[in-house]
């Protein structure tokens, strides 16, 4: 997926990353448009960003937009739930759905869960709604379905889905695809280091092959594996910070 942004809020658009260069459009909410990359001048961090075929610059601001998140889901399932108004009221999820039931016991009750990965343990929260005001319903998402990430509230994610908008658990489980090269990359080099100090060190005569060898080995193959991921968390930020500078 190519880097997209929704916009939650409404944000100026420039025509280039300066103050002195803003345009008389907006982008509105609900919005999504292609994102290239982030440029820091003057003490701002711009978005660069495509419109009709252009470059354009919005501040980056994540009060206002957020950057979609792709990624493959690794619990064994979870609901996703949709809703549609029954009017032209532009309502939120909030003005919609409740976490307790009215005095009257009137409104709807439906269950969201999220089954973990062991496909053992579960979580569940029964949301209460109006059927007067909405149609709500739900499907299932299973373990490496795709999930698409357009933004993070505090109990639920917002999320595309069978290209309507909908909501999962916040603390659902997933794998995000971003800079996937960056792990491969990584294994490599790290695997010729290890393989070239072995080498060198065996050629010393200093490495006597054996049994007695498993402990120290377990230990070594430990510290190999802290040292890629700190090496890969390294390689994300100094990549992450090539692409905002330049």
């Amino acid at each position: 997926m190519s880097k997209k942004i929704k916009i939650h809020q409404t944000i100026s658009v420039y025509s280039n990353h300066e103050e002195s260069a803003k345009t008389s459009n907006f982008l509105t909410e609900g919005q999504i448009v292609d994102f290239n990359l982030e440029k820091r001048r003057n003490g701002i961090n711009w978005m660069e960003i495509y419109l009709d075929n252009e470059k354009k610059y919005i501040k980056k601001d994540f009060s206002k937009i957020f950057i979609l998140k792709e990624g493959k889901l690794s619990d064994n399932s979870c609901n996703v739930l949709f809703w549609e108004p029954k009017n032209k009221e532009n309502y939120k999820f909030d003005d919609i759905f409740s976490p307790v039931q009215n005095e009257a016991n009137s409104l709807e009750e439906i269950e969201i869960r999220r089954i973990y990965d062991d496909g053992k343990k579960e979580k569940l929260i029964k949301l209460y709604y109006d059927k007067e005001n909405a149609d709500v319903y739900k499907k299932i998402l299973y373990k490496k379905d795709k999930i698409v990430i357009s933004a993070e509230k505090i109990n639920f994610l917002e999320v595309f889905s069978d290209k309507k908008t909908g909501y999962v658990l916040s603390d659902v489980s997933y794998d995000e695809t971003k800079d996937w090269w960056i792990m491969p990359l990584t294994i490599i080099i790290i695997s010729l280091i290890a393989i070239g100090i072995f080498i060198g060190v065996l050629l010393t005569g200093w490495i006597v092959v054996g049994p007695i060898l498993l402990i120290p080995g377990f230990i070594v193959a430990i510290v190999v594996i802290v040292f890629m991921q700190i090496f890969i968390a390294i390689m994300s930020a100094i990549f992450k910070s090539i692409r905002k500078r330049f």
